[in-house]
């Protein structure tokens, strides 16, 4: 059994959100005046030398809970619910174990995908809670660099964006989790094979 906690018009919407916070997050980390996420709080681990793969830049939140960022997609974690994965180019989510967040990870690949949650909502609730992270450090970076600071990111961006303009990403990740939030309670749906 697989769940589907979010429905297609809100999984798409993610989807753009999230490839394109992806996008946002690599250039804060190239950002001429400094790593902007090591500014915002996150700690960065690079793979171990000689292993591929992605750094991490984890953010401890209060109450325990943690925000780990890779060029692949993002892991918001709690102690106690486990924790959500969103491939950056997917926005399915994929739960997984509170002792798996807490293990090193590098690539996509080594995420645990067969996992079931203890209930249904989990993943959504997880995934509600990761977006409104996303909203809140969009807000930040913002503030701390300006609306200028945005454009010029997305500029260097050479995909067509029919998505908001930078002042109003908070509010679409604001909106997207809302939306996410309101649906209705997820039902198990069987995986075809």
């Amino acid at each position: 059994m697989a769940v589907s906690p979010i429905s297609g018009a809100s999984r798409r919407k993610g989807q753009e959100l999230l490839n394109r916070q992806c996008w946002n997050w690599g250039r804060d980390i190239e950002r001429p005046e400094g790593n902007l996420l090591l500014e915002a709080g996150f700690f960065r681990r690079r793979p171990p030398e000689g292993e591929a793969g992605s750094s991490c830049y984890t953010l401890a939140l209060p109450n325990g809970d943690s925000l780990m960022l890779w060029g692949f997609g993002l892991l918001y974690g709690t102690p106690r619910k486990g924790g959500v994965y969103l491939n950056r180019y997917q926005f399915q989510p994929v739960w997984v174990p509170s002792e798996t967040v807490q293990e090193p990870i590098w690539k996509p690949d080594t995420i645990p995908t067969a996992q079931t949650p203890p209930s249904p909502r989990v993943p959504v609730d997880l995934t509600v809670a990761a977006i409104r992270r996303i909203a809140d450090y969009e807000e930040w970076a913002l503030a701390q660099c300006g609306l200028e600071y945005r454009r010029a990111v997305l500029r260097q961006w050479k995909r067509p964006s029919e998505q908001p303009p930078p002042q109003a990403v908070p509010q679409a990740w604001r909106a997207l989790a809302d939306a996410i939030d309101g649906q209705p309670h997820p039902e198990p749906v069987e995986e075809s094979n």
